[in-house]
């Protein structure tokens, strides 16, 4: 009969392996929709925002104090959150945590916080970056994703910078995004299908059929590059 220690090493590998074959697997995601933001990029024109309106502060090691409590009470005031995660291009691993802010009054932020760039954790600076994540994933927020975000989030769960599950609502907007495009365009009036928007680079608006989507079945996820490219 196998040993209890041997069946932890065991259990241990088979979860590293998982872990790590999700890390390539979202990786290999990241690249195709890299790539397909490049070919958007050559074809249509940008979207542009004021950069009056957000500001972006990018957290790790050398972030001050005082940068971090410009943050704090931002986000003692902010309920509404958007998140993307961003996997490192060798290792696979999870390398950043993307947090928009959505107030009631601009400016936004834009939090850019960089895990493999932390402070060592018995630093006042590291204490500092987690009362940040306990003050976004607090009862009564928000947080908007597109995609699930427990997977991606687990290992700074690992890390100890909070604790899973979050009290904050986590809100997958890919999941909603079909029901909400079904009911929200007009049918074509060729077949009766869905007509999307579309936009070229001279800026005139055009329509085409959803028979041409390149999603077919409801359960089909869509890629946020192409949810805005066609519905937008």
């Amino acid at each position: 009969m196998p040993s209890r220690s041997h069946s932890s090493s065991s259990t241990s590998k088979d979860s590293n392996r998982d872990s790590s074959r999700k890390s390539k697997s979202r990786h290999r995601r990241n690249v195709r929709l890299e790539e397909q933001n490049n070919n958007y990029r050559h074809h249509y024109l940008p979207f542009t925002i004021p950069s009056s309106f957000y500001n972006i502060v990018h957290v790790h090691r050398f972030t001050t104090i005082d940068t971090i409590s410009t943050l704090i009470n931002h986000f003692e005031s902010c309920y509404r959150y958007s998140i993307d995660t961003e996997s490192d291009r060798f290792t696979y691993e999870l390398s950043l945590i993307q947090f928009y802010s959505i107030p009631q009054k601009l400016p936004s932020f834009i939090v850019l916080f960089e895990l493999n760039h932390f402070p060592p954790s018995d630093t006042l600076l590291f204490e500092k970056i987690k009362l940040l994540f306990r003050l976004l994933f607090r009862l009564g927020n928000i947080i908007f994703s597109w995609g699930p975000m427990s997977d991606e989030l687990m290992p700074a769960v690992r890390m100890n910078l909070f604790t899973w599950p979050v009290p904050a609502l986590l809100f997958n907007l890919q999941d909603e995004f079909y029901s909400w495009y079904r009911g929200a365009l007009p049918p074509c009036e060729a077949c009766g299908s869905i007509q999307l928007s579309t936009m070229d680079t001279s800026s005139k608006s055009s329509r085409i059929c959803s028979k041409h989507s390149p999603y077919v079945n409801p359960t089909d996820k869509w890629s946020l590059q192409n949810a805005v490219f066609l519905y937008c």
